[in-house]
């Protein structure tokens, strides 16, 4: 899509587009496409702090029944757009204490499977907010962005490009296992940046992710109100293609479970406000700031790199 007109996502959609699961070509839409503004305006769509809520169309693989974004911008304009997303300087102290609430529930189900402390990989890390939880020497993280680094408690973040990042920070096998929370559906480039992953990471590693569930109650009772039917969001798997997906980069499935999304009530009515149209955000006083975790549709998945 070009940069200086609308997405057009019904001429779009006539597109080839082969499923990310099974290569098919026939697809159905399922839910109409809610935005129609140009790339520049696309930024204030994305991420937690976004003014609005809004998607592509979203289709499902009549073959799979894989439901993924199509058609979608291109892998260029999708970095130009994470670089360009600015998180807000007034952020309210009451995301961070979500923030960290859902991080130290995940890195409880991280230590039950890696109870030993060892080197490990947090790939899309954000400002690092998992490894300041799991306080390990042995974490270091990743982050798309100009290139750099930055320490954050005991840990490392290497900012830049995924494919440079991997090939020259980090030697093969290097990491016991990585993490990617929320990450894998943002990827334009999924199958690249999991084969990297693969790359990194020992065989007999474990890879924790978590991604939105198409198939779980919350997805099923919303439907078109789903607040995970995002602009950022390209895949939309459900425990059978995801273990699908896993399996063609060389991983096995071990455990998979629901998991709730903490979130401040204030930041839980934007959203739901969004979902149903509205935009801005709400503020309130200590009661908005209570953080609750909200079944939300997520899922986590354990899998490990065999041979």
């Amino acid at each position: 899509m070009s940069a200086d007109r609308p997405a057009d996502w019904k001429t779009g959609s006539c597109a080839s587009d082969p499923c990310l699961i099974c290569g098919s070509l026939a697809k159905q839409p399922l839910y109409p496409a809610t935005y129609a503004g140009s790339i520049e305006e696309a930024g204030t769509y994305f991420l937690a702090n976004r003014t609005a809520t809004a998607h592509g169309l979203i289709v499902r693989c009549r073959d799979c029944g894989f439901v993924f974004t199509s058609p979608r911008f291109s892998n260029l304009e999708y970095d130009r757009i994470y670089r360009e997303v600015r998180s807000p300087a007034d952020l309210d102290p009451s995301f961070e204490t979500a923030k960290a609430a859902r991080f130290r529930r995940l890195a409880a189900i991280v230590r039950k499977f890696q109870p030993r402390e060892a080197p490990f990989l947090d790939f899309g890390c954000g400002d690092g907010g998992f490894l300041r939880q799991f306080n390990s020497p042995g974490g270091r993280g990743f982050e798309i962005g100009p290139e750099g680094r930055r320490m954050v408690g005991r840990c490392e973040i290497v900012t830049g490009d995924w494919a440079a990042v991997a090939g020259s920070c980090f030697r093969p096998a290097a990491f016991d296992f990585v993490v990617a929370f929320d990450v894998l559906e943002h990827l334009p480039r999924i199958g690249e940046d999991l084969a990297l992953i693969r790359t990194v990471l020992k065989t007999g590693g474990h890879f924790f992710v978590s991604v939105p569930n198409s198939e779980s109650f919350v997805a099923r009772v919303m439907g078109k109100h789903w607040n995970m039917l995002l602009l950022e969001h390209l895949w939309y798997f459900s425990p059978k293609t995801l273990e699908r997906m896993m399996a063609r980069y060389g991983f096995t499935l071990l455990a998979i479970q629901s998991v709730p999304y903490d979130a401040p009530i204030a930041h839980l009515a934007t959203r739901l406000a969004q979902t149903f149209g509205m935009k801005g955000t709400f503020k309130g006083g200590p009661i908005s700031r209570l953080v609750l975790p909200i079944p939300a549709g997520i899922m986590l998945g354990v899998f490990r790199k065999t041979n």
